[in-house]
């Protein structure tokens, strides 16, 4: 019973969570208070990249998809939107919204530096985002299997030895008398 609760409570600790919230500043964005998950984040990318690949201005596109996406990231785009409006730099315009929007930032900021259209690195970071995220929960299933590995042991050793190798001792002591 012990074993079956401690099982249970590393499964839980260990167990992947459905995307895990992308870190934000507290306050960074208004609603609900929940932060954009790190899948909510990469959608959010990849229809910007559509919208930026369809002409409109990079600002115009920002303030699209948050409009369209009533979830968290589109809560953390119209900051990063409404900052760009009030003239704040791109750098200060994505710091608003935490570190881990920092794919997307730099993709951003990269662009504008250069001239050139954010479609193709906002839908990179995008991806960079995925993969990073996937991962992350690769190596969460790896460590589980690693933890499951001393509570197993820990329950079947015991029956084991007792119904193994104690049996087999008993055996040769008995004979060696």
């Amino acid at each position: 019973m012990l074993a079956v609760g401690m099982l249970v409570a590393v499964a839980v600790l260990v167990a992947p969570r459905r995307g895990l919230p992308v870190p934000a500043r507290p306050g960074a964005a208004a609603g609900d208070g929940r932060s954009a998950t790190v899948a909510d984040a990469a959608g959010a990318l990849t229809l910007l990249a559509a919208a930026l690949r369809g002409g409109a201005g990079a600002l115009e596109c920002l303030e699209a998809v948050s409009a369209l996406d009533p979830g968290p990231a589109g809560r953390e785009l119209a900051v990063v939107a409404a900052a760009h409006r009030w003239g704040e730099s791109s750098d200060r315009a994505w710091d608003r919204v935490g570190p881990g929007w920092a794919p997307a930032a730099a993709a951003w900021h990269a662009a504008l530096a250069a001239g050139a259209a954010p479609a193709g690195l906002v839908e990179a970071a995008a991806d960079r985002m995925r993969l990073a995220e996937a991962r992350r929960v690769e190596s969460a299933v790896h460590r589980a299997g690693v933890l499951l590995v001393l509570p197993l042991g820990l329950c079947f050793l015991p029956g084991f030895v007792a119904t193994t190798v104690v049996p087999v001792v008993l055996l040769l002591l008995g004979s060696l008398r």
